[in-house]
């Protein structure tokens, strides 16, 4: 049986350490790319809480204008003699609807700046995290295999050596 040449293993050794190193590459690359993603989340749902938050501003404002204003008419006792389907009772549901409707959506804007944009911050800071942790490991790697690559390489010339030596 023909033995391997040594000069195969040292090439396929090669061969690992730079598919590695691709690799790690290619991971940094998908890093930055999911960190941007995140941040552009974040910053997705922070303009849409502020939007969230201006729209109930304004149909608060709205609510109350209109509120103020039934509140004020002279015909208070009219609207309690009417009839539970009367427009006046009507219009107070709606307005009062709208009220509800602004307390929703502050509900939403508060949820997206206390519950989902933090979310995002900690996956983010837990990515950056694991990918310093991954990179740490395979530069231990790369560090462990350039150091077996030397006493590889050393083995095979000194057997290479004698061989010659042999020969002669």
């Amino acid at each position: 049986m023909v033995s391997p040449s040594p000069w195969v293993s040292i090439t396929s050794w090669w061969e690992i350490r730079a598919q590695l190193v691709e690799q790690l590459k290619c991971l940094d690359q998908q890093c930055e790319l999911r960190v941007q993603l995140l941040q552009d989340l974040q910053d997705f749902f922070r303009k849409k809480a502020e939007i969230e938050m201006d729209y109930s501003r304004n149909l608060e404002k709205l609510a109350e204008r209109f509120l103020a204003k039934t509140r004020s008419t002279k015909d208070q006792q009219f609207k309690k003699d009417q009839n539970v389907l009367s427009p006046v009772n009507c219009w107070n549901l709606l307005l009062n609807q709208v009220k509800r409707e602004s307390r929703d959506h502050t509900t939403l804007s508060d949820i997206y700046l206390n519950n989902i944009i933090p979310r995002f911050v900690q996956v983010s800071e837990d990515s950056g995290r694991l990918f310093k942790k991954v990179t740490e490991c395979c530069m231990s790697l790369l560090l462990k295999m350039g150091q077996c690559g030397c006493i590889l390489l050393l083995r095979i010339c000194s057997s290479c050596c004698r061989n010659m030596i042999r020969k002669l």
